[in-house]
């Protein structure tokens, strides 16, 4: 049986930048199989962008620039998604630390993980996150922002949509690995390769770094 997911707009709608966007997506079914989860995310998308097609929110910087360039050329350290790319700053098992690059219009899976602990920062531009604590709630649809942080644990569902050009950073203690543990619940259309193919970075490939 497919996981289904009911989903609560009000901390979304609490915000009133928000609440038009929030009034939108929760004409939408709940989430109980793939065609349903991008339904959701593109619509989510695209109500977005036509809220705030004259003035966007979110911000990014060079930083955000120079990571996305990185992530194109690609190499170690990168791992290249098509929703955009990881750059790993930091990997000594069973620590992890990276930036999620995440680009306009791009979203990742729902998913969790069931040792991986993790902890992510906004750090530049605007977005969506989808989360809940336990499964007998609905997934609490709020918006992203530089400075909000977030404690996933072992087992806790989540999904990021950059509704606009999205950065966050993550620190990560991984026991089995570097996403060995990755649960898929639904993924995107686009993800024609997953985290599982594409190139992974090795243990100690790099040191944290450093900001210029």
């Amino acid at each position: 049986m497919s996981a289904a997911f009911e989903l609560n707009h009000d901390k979304l709608r609490g915000d009133p930048r928000f609440a038009a966007i929030a009034d939108e997506l929760s004409k939408l079914s709940r989430i109980d199989s793939r065609e349903t989860f991008n339904r959701y995310c593109q619509e989510a998308c695209r109500v977005w962008s036509e809220q705030f097609q004259d003035a966007p929110i979110g911000q990014t910087s060079a930083h955000f620039v120079e990571l996305l360039g990185r992530v194109e050329r690609g190499g170690e350290g990168i791992i290249q998604t098509p929703w955009g790319g990881v750059v790993v700053t930091l990997h000594e098992h069973p620590r992890v630390e990276k930036y999620l690059v995440i680009r306009e219009d791009g979203y990742l899976a729902l998913e969790k993980h069931e040792e991986k602990d993790e902890r992510l920062e906004v750090k530049e531009g605007a977005g969506l996150i989808l989360r809940r604590s336990a499964a007998d709630e609905p997934l609490t649809v709020a918006a992203l922002t530089p400075g909000d942080q977030f404690h996933f644990q072992p087992g806790m569902e989540h999904c990021l949509i950059g509704t606009e050009d999205l950065l966050i950073f993550e620190r990560s203690t991984d026991p089995k690995g570097m996403d060995k543990d990755l649960v898929f619940i639904y993924q995107p259309d686009c993800a024609t390769k997953t985290e599982a193919n594409v190139q992974r970075p090795t243990s100690n490939v790099q040191r944290p770094m450093q900001k210029s």
